[in-house]
């Protein structure tokens, strides 16, 4: 059975689905990525509470964690979410180190904490994160897009469908956008994330919420932007990591992020063929399976 509970943190109140798991084994921590929410994670999170306390949490501004009344833009939306992710890691495991799981936006999250924080994170478990389109050098293609998102009027007008489309075709595109797959995610989950994505639309800091996400895109965008500022973040990372990423993700190059991880020491990547940008939900069992061998 799994629990909602929130947890309160120097950084404001964070919602916390608590898949359960020995009160006395390792704490799984477990982000979502941009404009989902910890609901990501009902498939996957039972599957690793048989060894290991699951918890996956809201980031701020996602399902049921309201967003900062200030985070300074997109320039302090990326390191919003990484002081959430931290705070919630010193709320659930306040004693000891925990393993880390990232998706998407949360594993550049994670990244950033991890190198930060080397003596919190035992562990990392990144599900497809963003990357620079190739390992060296500037990005010069992101470069031209982080120019023209940051545009008055392209802001206006896709802040204008995030918060106006209707919540079964937001949900919908989103699953579509990341995925050429989206038959393999479970029907509850689609029913579940619509309805979240229904109530989160309704709620008074909607557009709050919608201007944190759209920072962070810009913050996200402008680290991934220059390919060697962002493997410096990589090489600080201390802990074991294991990289998933599907041969059918829109969203992150794969010999890019292949390329990324390299020869680095405790660095193991997997290629998932047939899959992409949502492998938490579209092959649960495979990513359990991929975690559980890694933490075994």
């Amino acid at each position: 059975m799994t629990g909602v509970r929130t947890v309160e943190t120097p950084v404001g109140a964070l919602q916390v689905r608590d898949y359960g798991g020995p009160d006395d084994a390792p704490v799984v921590v477990c982000v979502h990525g941009l404009g989902g929410s910890a609901l990501n994670y009902d498939e996957l999170g039972p599957r690793l509470a048989g060894t290991r306390r699951v918890v996956a949490v809201d980031l701020p501004g996602h399902g049921g964690s309201p967003p900062p009344a200030d985070w300074g833009g997109p320039r302090g939306a990326v390191p919003a979410l990484v002081a959430a992710v931290a705070a919630a890691g010193d709320a659930l495991s306040p004693d000891r180190s925990y393993e880390l799981v990232g998706h998407s936006l949360g594993g550049v999250a994670a990244i950033v904490h991890a190198g930060e924080r080397p003596g919190r994170v035992a562990r990392l478990a990144l599900l497809g994160p963003p990357v620079p389109g190739r390992s060296a050098g500037r990005d010069w293609a992101l470069t031209a897009r982080l120019a023209a998102l940051r545009l008055p009027g392209v802001r206006a007008l896709v802040a204008r469908q995030m918060l106006g489309g209707a919540p079964e075709d937001l949900v919908a595109k989103q699953l579509g956008d990341a995925t050429p797959h989206v038959d393999r995610v479970p029907a509850q989950v689609v029913a579940d994330a619509v309805a979240e994505t229904r109530a989160r639309l309704a709620a008074p800091d909607a557009r709050l919420a919608q201007r944190l996400q759209w920072d962070a895109i810009l913050g996200t965008m402008s680290l991934l932007a220059a390919a060697g500022a962002w493997s410096a973040r990589l090489d600080a990372v201390r802990a074991p990591v294991l990289w998933l990423h599907g041969d059918d993700d829109k969203l992150s190059p794969v010999e890019a992020g292949r390329a990324l991880v390299g020869e680095r020491p405790g660095w193991r990547f997997v290629r998932r063929p047939g899959v992409g940008h949502l492998p938490h939900l579209e092959d649960p069992d495979w990513t359990a399976a991929q975690l559980g061998a890694a933490a075994g």
